[in-house]
């Protein structure tokens, strides 16, 4: 029996192995096919860019500038993007370090490559989906959800032009970022009402 039992999980190992192979060789060649060389001048500059677009800084920090000049139901709005963005990229960066896949070799974007030198999943494309369902929750306007729509995709595909990720960081990325709005959506009557202070800075003073 307990041979038997070895050999099934040797065998099933070297599936496991196996798949993990193909996948990974799948994702090198479409993450490579993908790939813009600096060398392309103005359209690698573009790519730039545009993956730059999706830095947890520039979001957190125009929505800090946004919510000192806002008040009422937009105040609390904007303080509910800024923190949800926060607390996500927080969680994406422990997330990353767990899961610990390195970045693909390039010489473009020091600036993540040290500090966090790990791929998977991507943070700006958790970030994509995030701010996509947040869109989506707090916008009617068809036009300004697919302006939010086409920024997310350009930018999540940028991250994989410029050499910072692999395809497959930024599809699982995406749709972990939809999934964590997803959360955040539905939580937010429930930090309204539990933590309004937070939501309304004339009772800060």
């Amino acid at each position: 029996m307990k041979c038997g039992r070895s050999s099934f999980l040797f065998w099933i190992n070297n599936i496991k192995v196996n798949l993990i192979k193909k996948l990974t060789d799948f994702d090198e060649k479409i993450s490579s096919s993908l790939r813009i060389i600096p060398q392309e001048g103005f359209l690698f500059n573009i790519a730039a860019l545009i993956a730059h677009s999706g830095d947890s800084w520039i979001w957190c920090g125009v929505l800090f500038v946004l919510w000192l000049f806002s008040s009422g139901e937009r105040e609390r709005t904007i303080a509910y993007w800024g923190g949800t963005i926060a607390l996500t990229a927080c969680f994406v960066f422990v997330l990353k370090r767990i899961i610990a896949r390195t970045r693909p070799e390039g010489n473009w974007g020091n600036v993540y490559r040290k500090t966090d030198p790990y791929s998977f999943p991507s943070g700006h494309s958790v970030r994509g989906g995030l701010i996509l369902m947040l869109a989506i929750h707090t916008f009617s306007q068809k036009w300004i959800i697919l302006i939010f729509a086409v920024w997310a995709i350009l930018m999540i595909l940028s991250r994989v032009a410029t050499g910072v990720h692999y395809f497959l960081d930024v599809i699982a990325g995406f749709l972990l970022g939809i999934l964590i709005g997803r959360f955040w959506i539905l939580l937010q009557p429930w930090i309204y009402s539990k933590f309004y202070f937070l939501f309304n800075k004339s009772l800060w003073f």
